[in-house]
């Protein structure tokens, strides 16, 4: 993978200016860092940390937690485990194994059972006055919870149905599991609103480390809450853990820190206010080292104002020492901006570095703050672009080359968003593109 991403890089001659991979939680991809990393170093004598650069799509982490809390399990696997094609009959053994999960297990194959019948299916629309059961995704949490709501809307048409089909009635739902059911959307609606929270075109990493903060403390109050719940305890225990592993992972790379500091609306506030005081200080070295080390030495010097008399011209040493000098604005950006008032309307911190006024007032600083905050709190756009090629690959058309792939998905993704695309490189004399 190193060597295709490294293809890139130097196609586009953009060595210098790598910045970081937002990537899912598969181990590969952190070894494709470190090689990575070593074809800088051997070809351009680059020093990039593979570490800091490598982020967590913050979707990834959140389908992990809610994995982890509905089955109570450290298994990153499961959610391929027994998850059994729409196409295909689940065997006696497969059913029985999702039964062995509870009250969610018998939901899953209630929902197989009835969409995997044309007949069962039109009877169960009977029953409903229409409308149909959602069914679970191997890969999306939400698709579970989307599941859940529906059937707690759908109770007792699914109630008559199972008791209708003695063969089905090893899952049937008993008054306690439905309210077992109804506990897990409860709890599901905060992934919920953490996953639409950090959704969006504004939506950057500055968002991570809130939403994560936001579920632990969901999963610390659940956990008090069902302390003596048998059910719902492991269920609180097993997620908040999962959570709580990738949480650590963030200590890995400046950005998160930075991400909140740099966003206007928050600058320490959200650290100071939030997290236990034995945390803060390492934070701070953390973001003062960063910006030390990595933009303070890229400022813009600003020149003072000088006198009549000033602007004539000085001997090499006045001249040395001017130099030396500086100017304040470029040595204290960090300083500034942090004694600068809070913006706590701001939604869009990006919208705001922007701005004239902070560039000018924050040379260097607006450029560390316009790279951190362009990164995405999630890797799910070029995912989705991904996922759009079995449109274009089909059974009839499954010969197309790497780099018609490549292009037809490109202006998939740039035309689908209205964004204009110019052939005009491309065209002869005639206004033909050149076969």
């Amino acid at each position: 993978m190193a060597d295709c991403v490294m293809e890139i890089i130097n196609d586009y001659g953009i060595a210098s200016k790598v910045g970081y991979f937002m990537m899912d939680n598969a181990d590969n991809n952190g070894t494709m860092m470190k090689a990575l990393s070593t074809l800088l170093f051997d070809q351009y004598q680059i020093v990039y940390n593979a570490e800091h650069h490598r982020l967590r799509c913050n979707g990834h982490i959140i389908n992990l937690a809610a994995q982890s809390f509905l089955f109570q399990t450290n298994d990153e696997s499961l959610a391929d485990e027994n998850n059994t094609s729409a196409l295909t009959t689940p065997t006696e053994l497969e059913m029985e194994q999702w039964r062995r999960k509870g009250p969610l297990g018998k939901l899953h194959n209630i929902v197989a059972y009835i969409q995997r019948s044309p007949q069962r299916l039109a009877n169960f629309r009977e029953l409903s006055g229409g409308r149909n059961l959602v069914r679970d995704n191997s890969t999306r949490w939400n698709s579970w919870y989307a599941m859940i709501r529906t059937a707690t809307k759908l109770k007792t048409a699914i109630n008559l149905f199972c008791h209708q089909y003695q063969e089905n009635s090893d899952d049937l739902l008993s008054e306690k599991d439905w309210q077992e059911l109804q506990k897990l959307q409860d709890f599901l609606l905060f992934f919920y609103d953490a996953t639409t929270g950090t959704e969006g075109r504004n939506a950057t990493i500055d968002r991570v480390l809130p939403t994560m903060d936001f579920l632990l403390e969901q999963f610390e109050t659940a956990k008090e809450k069902y302390a003596d719940d048998p059910f719902m305890s492991p269920c609180c225990n097993s997620g908040w853990a999962k959570l709580d592993k990738y949480y650590s992972l963030t200590d890995r790379s400046p950005v998160y820190i930075a991400a909140l500091v740099l966003s206007p609306q928050w600058k320490w506030d959200y650290i100071d206010n939030n997290w236990p005081s034995d945390w803060r200080e390492p934070c701070r070295k953390q973001m003062l080292d960063f910006w030390t080390k990595e933009y303070k030495s890229t400022a813009v010097t600003v020149p003072t104002q000088t006198s009549e008399a000033g602007n004539k011209v000085k001997n090499s040493f006045h001249k040395w020492a001017q130099q030396r000098k500086g100017s304040s604005l470029s040595q204290d950006e960090y300083t500034k901006y942090l004694l600068a008032p809070i913006v706590p309307e701001m939604t869009d911190p990006r919208s705001w570095w922007l701005e004239p006024t902070q560039r000018k007032s924050y040379p260097a600083l607006s450029i560390m703050a316009l790279d951190v905050l362009s990164i995405p709190a999630m890797s799910a756009e070029p995912e989705r672009l991904f996922s759009g090629t079995k449109i274009t690959i089909t059974d009839r058309r499954n010969r197309m080359g790497i780099e018609s792939i490549e292009a037809t998905e490109c202006l998939k993704s740039w035309l689908g968003k209205g964004s204009r695309v110019a052939f005009a490189d491309d065209l002869d004399a005639g206004g033909e593109i050149p076969l």
